[in-house]
């Protein structure tokens, strides 16, 4: 696993920022072991043409390969035709409709994600605290993005990283999903998303990274 630093590029607005963001980059196989919506086109469809599931578009980790795929129409159309019902009875869509929505709430969440405050990017991924079978529900948050327009499907999972010295909360994104369904579990790759999670934070807890500064000392 790598930790791939998103914003600030440069070391004097490193030191300034209040809050930083990151992205995991998982090793080949490490978060392809689930059978997810990526899978066929990963393997049949890559602009990479990688039958393994390359790592270059993974270079800005899991956002900038989430990224990369959810520009993909070959991708898309395979995903929304897999999930047509669900895009039929809960948003009244068809395929290309479906498309054109996706591309419009892209172009506003890499705006705002990569442009804007973070903090406001992100609430707890539990609404209420889960049982103690969770693993560290405290570090795991979401995307918060309401378009004005229309529901937004798409998400983004981070785990909350708080520098020790400074106390400031930073984000590590981990993973997402273009969530069609109610809730997590009523879709195994996007339930799948909070082991990423889970191995993220216990990266964190294996390096004893506690502050910003190791982060850093890794990802530049």
């Amino acid at each position: 696993m790598q930790l791939i630093a998103i914003r600030p590029k440069s070391k004097r607005k490193r030191k300034g920022a209040k809050i930083a963001l990151y992205s995991a980059a998982f090793e080949i196989g490490e978060s392809r072991r689930h059978n997810s919506s990526f899978s066929e086109f990963c393997k049949n469809d890559c602009g990479y043409k990688n039958p393994t599931c390359s790592i270059e578009c993974n270079e800005q980790g899991e956002l900038g390969r989430l990224l990369y795929i959810w520009r993909q129409n070959g991708y898309l159309i395979r995903y929304f035709k897999n999930q047509q019902r669900k895009l039929s009875e809960r948003y009244g869509l068809d395929i290309r409709g479906a498309i054109d929505r996706n591309n419009q709430l892209l172009d506003e969440i890499e705006e705002r994600l990569l442009k804007k405050d973070i903090s406001s990017f992100f609430i707890p991924l539990y609404n209420r605290n889960p049982d103690g079978k969770v693993f560290h529900p405290e570090l795991k948050f979401k995307s918060k993005y309401y378009c004005e327009d229309f529901e937004n499907w798409i998400r983004f999972y981070a785990v909350k990283f708080t520098d020790e010295e400074t106390q400031t909360d930073n984000y590590i994104i981990t993973g997402g999903s273009i969530k069609l369904v109610g809730v997590m579990s009523e879709y195994a790759p996007i339930e799948y998303e909070e082991s990423k999670q889970d191995a993220v934070i216990q990266y964190l807890i294996d390096q004893e990274i506690t502050t910003r500064d190791k982060i850093e000392k890794i990802t530049i």
